[in-house]
Formats: structure tokens, sequence, C-alpha cells
């Protein structure tokens, strides 16, 4: 009797390792990253009716800029991939093509991972 439990079991852990590949390749999973990652993504909406230049960030507090997007069109939505700092907390600054700024203090950017650029 346990021989057979341990054979159905064999026979059930090869049959799901062979299909495995097959569906790694038609779903196309990604990784997902760990929980303590060094970077996190925030999408990024210019609703402003001039074009963004780039967005820089900098942990709060901190006088170190990194630019974390380039170009963004009016109107259009893009990932900015920006440093985790300790306590998730950056300030933000982007330029615009008109000459204008905008800037955010003290951004949680490990709750909230969307950023919508307006007039």
């Amino acid at each position: 009797m346990t021989r057979t439990i341990l054979k159905l079991a064999l026979a059930a852990g090869l049959a799901g390792l062979a299909a495995q590949p097959a569906l790694a390749q038609s779903a196309k999973i990604k990784p997902k990253a760990p929980a303590d990652a060094s970077t996190v993504t925030v999408m990024v909406t210019n609703s402003r009716k001039t074009d963004l230049v780039q967005l820089q960030a900098a942990q709060s507090g901190s006088a170190i800029w990194k630019k974390v997007l380039g170009g963004l069109k009016a109107g259009k939505q893009a990932e900015a991939v920006l440093p985790r700092p300790f306590n998730c907390r950056v300030n933000l600054h982007g330029a615009f093509a008109d000459g204008q700024s905008m800037d955010a203090s003290d951004v949680d950017v490990c709750t909230q991972k969307t950023l919508n650029l307006t007039d």
C-alpha cells in the first residue's frame, strides 16, 4: 500500500515537472522582485499640456539627486525606477519644456505607486 502511494506521488510529481516548462513559456511568468529590492517602480502620468524634460529623486533630507525618468510627452505615462531609501520617503523634482518645475516632498514611494503631474 505504501509503495503504491509512493509511486503515485512520484508519478504526479514527474508529470508536474514535465508540464511546468510549457506553462512557463506560454504564460511568460515574470519572477517577482524580492520585498527588500533596492528599487521601486512608480507609474508617472504627465497630465500637463507640456512635455516633462526629466524627473529627479532624492531621499528625503538628502541633497543627492538622481535622474529617474527622462523626457515624457504631455498626456503620456511611463515607469520611473527609483532607488528605495531605507524609509521609502523621497523628494521629487520635475522640469518641464515650458520652463516650469514641480516639487513633491516626502513622498512614500513604497505605498504610492503612481505620480500624476498636473498644471
